[in-house]
């Protein structure tokens, strides 16, 4: 498995102006030394053709290999216009993550807001991954489908999902801190995974912060003969001083798995 960094854990860092994007990059090159990297959408802010070319060149001078990008996008707005404005923004960060040549695109369906209005949509909802997924398969793009808010949040409603909109391209994004079913719920996803989120921690029905479990849960992805990229997606305290600590930890954790 191919330990990755998000640049979500410099979100902080970069909004109070301490470091710029490509100081985010030399971070994870030089002082991380690592080889995979994340990068959902609000952390690098120009996805246009040439912030598309300047990213590909950035990572490329550096070393860097791009396991992911993420769009960020969710499904369970308020309007159909909304939806589709989301089915939209979906489909170009398929088509940026083809030209990025990115090992997978993370994808949210219903990423935050109210579960009980996301499940009176669900048919809507369902509509617009339908509509993605189909895109993604005529752009050979995988969608790594995050466990994220509402009808994500636990087995049986994610499981209905992709029995609903079956594909090769369409996977799970294997987190282990986002199910309120917690490592043992994850255990019942291993077969869906194509990339994962490393969390040390998640929160149970009531509310309740509990342990993920982070070791036993990848050490059962592994078994399955999974060799994906796992992304480090939790930091305790200031990234750019506590991270290289952390880092390596983290490093050596999933060696030793």
């Amino acid at each position: 498995m191919i330990p990755t960094i998000t640049t979500w854990l410099f979100n902080r860092v970069q909004k109070d102006g301490v470091m710029t994007f490509p100081q985010v990059l030399d971070f994870c090159a030089n002082e991380l030394d690592a080889v995979s990297v994340e990068i959902p959408n609000t952390t690098y802010k120009d996805w246009s053709p040439k912030g598309l070319r300047d990213l590909k060149m950035m990572l490329h001078k550096r070393g860097l290999f791009l396991a992911a990008i993420a769009s960020q996008n969710h499904f369970n707005c308020e309007t159909h216009e909304e939806r589709r404005r989301e089915v939209h923004m979906t489909k170009q960060f398929i088509d940026h993550a083809s030209f990025l040549g990115a090992n997978v695109l993370n994808i949210f369906h219903a990423g935050w807001g109210d579960a009980d209005h996301g499940r009176s949509i669900k048919a809507e909802m369902m509509e617009c991954l339908r509509e993605v997924t189909a895109y993604a398969e005529e752009k050979c793009v995988m969608l790594a489908l995050e466990s994220h808010g509402p009808l994500t949040d636990n087995v049986k409603e994610f499981r209905e999902l992709f029995e609903q909109c079956p594909s090769e391209y369409l996977r799970l994004n294997f987190d282990t801190g986002n199910l309120k079913e917690g490592p043992d719920g994850n255990l019942q996803l291993l077969d869906l995974a194509c990339h994962a989120h490393v969390k040390p921690n998640y929160r149970d029905a009531e509310g309740n912060v509990k342990d993920a479990e982070v070791a036993r849960v990848l050490k059962a992805l592994k078994e399955t003969g999974f060799r994906g990229t796992i992304t480090m997606e939790s930091v305790k305290g200031d990234a750019k001083e506590n991270l290289p600590k952390q880092w390596k930890e983290f490093v050596e954790m999933v060696e030793g798995l």
